[in-house]
């Protein structure tokens, strides 16, 4: 099945917002997702969507929001006229920061071919019916492809994502488990930082789909439950160049301080999208 690019202009878009007065120490990440809800999806959004349009995560005494599908960005500064909830507590948001990035900036990201990657909340995945609270590259990016294809109207090639998939690999990581939420929700993610690589040898298509899917990270988040708040990323990309003199890429893009290719055709000429399989 093919996961087509969706037409139209797409800019994702991320929020800070202050909290007043500051939250809890811990939030139950069901109280995070229905807080998140309540700012912006509207009576018409789908509620049940197995990929949704924004991610949420809390970072200090802020809340950063990310929307992926800019043709319908919610109204969120009429939206913080009034008071919201966070489980039983009432609360008051101030807007502070937003930044935007088109998604075609991030499909035309420098080739890179490695990401350091901090994990900020804890992330997990969840793979043939299990949790599995670990960075596993091909896991990660290949949730990032489809998050990519469900919004993005820019294509990524399907063979240098096939190839991202087939060659990237843990170098290295500083992890430790943490426990989210609480009772029968409860999950167990991972928090730290890890440094994901490609071959030198790969293609510059690949290495710029790698560049292009880690950009989007900070946006899209990633793991699972990225609408309750877990998997919130930063991160660092460095080109080959930059790897070898160890100094990252000079693109303003590549670091994200808020929380966060060569087409191969089919026979009739066009770029073949990613399929989702490989």
């Amino acid at each position: 099945m093919f996961l087509h690019a969706c037409p139209g202009v797409r800019v994702p878009t991320q929020w800070t917002l202050t909290f007043t007065p500051p939250p809890p120490t811990s939030i139950d990440p069901r109280h995070l997702h229905a807080l998140t809800c309540h700012l912006l999806e509207t009576p018409g959004s789908e509620h049940g969507a197995a990929v949704k349009p924004f991610t949420t995560a809390t970072s200090g005494t802020g809340l950063v929001l990310s929307w992926l599908d800019e043709p319908i960005e919610p109204d969120l500064p009429t939206r913080l006229g009034s008071p919201a909830r966070l489980g039983r507590h009432l609360i008051h948001l101030e807007l502070g920061d937003r930044h935007s990035e088109p998604y075609v900036s991030l499909a035309s990201s420098p080739p890179a071919i490695k990401a350091q990657v901090e994990f900020r909340t804890p992330t997990y995945m969840n793979h043939s019916g299990r949790q599995l609270p670990l960075p596993d590259p091909e896991l990660l990016l290949s949730g990032l492809a489809r998050r990519w294809s469900a919004f993005s109207p820019e294509e990524l090639s399907g063979d240098a994502v096939t190839e991202v998939l087939g060659s990237v690999h843990l170098a290295r990581h500083d992890i430790s488990t943490r426990p989210v939420g609480s009772g029968s929700s409860q999950k167990v993610g991972f928090v730290g930082s890890a440094t994901f690589g490609l071959p030198r040898s790969t293609s510059i298509g690949a290495q710029r789909a790698f560049a292009a899917l880690w950009s989007f990270a900070v946006f899209a988040g990633v793991g699972a439950q990225t609408t309750h708040g877990l998997g919130h990323v930063r991160v660092r990309l460095q080109s080959p160049s930059a790897t070898a003199s160890r100094s990252p890429v000079a693109r303003s893009a590549t670091v994200r301080e808020h929380s966060s290719i060569p087409n191969s055709t089919t026979s009739s000429g066009r770029a073949r999208p990613w399929n989702g399989t490989r």
